[in-house]
């Protein structure tokens, strides 16, 4: 699967990849805080309470931006229900 779509800042994103020394996980899902040229961005991920688990440097290959709104995806349309 590549990534469509170029993280912007307070984009959600979904963890693709793994880099070594992350503490993170595939599918652990946070948002862009800060853009990194060329191709880096930092992702701050929450615990259950809304504070700060871990601020993860990820590149844009190790992401996957989330749709919040009707985007045409690969022919699929994804709509937002409002949920």
């Amino acid at each position: 699967m590549t990534n469509s779509r170029q993280p912007k800042l307070l984009d959600l994103v979904a963890v693709t990849k793994c880099p070594a020394g992350e503490p993170v996980e595939v599918g652990d899902v946070g948002t862009v805080v800060e853009l990194l040229p060329p191709d880096g961005v930092e992702v701050e991920f929450l615990d259950r309470d809304g504070g700060t688990r871990c601020v993860a440097t990820l590149t844009v290959n190790d992401v996957l931006v989330l749709n919040w709104v009707k985007t045409k995806v690969s022919g699929v349309i994804v709509v937002d229900k409002g949920h």
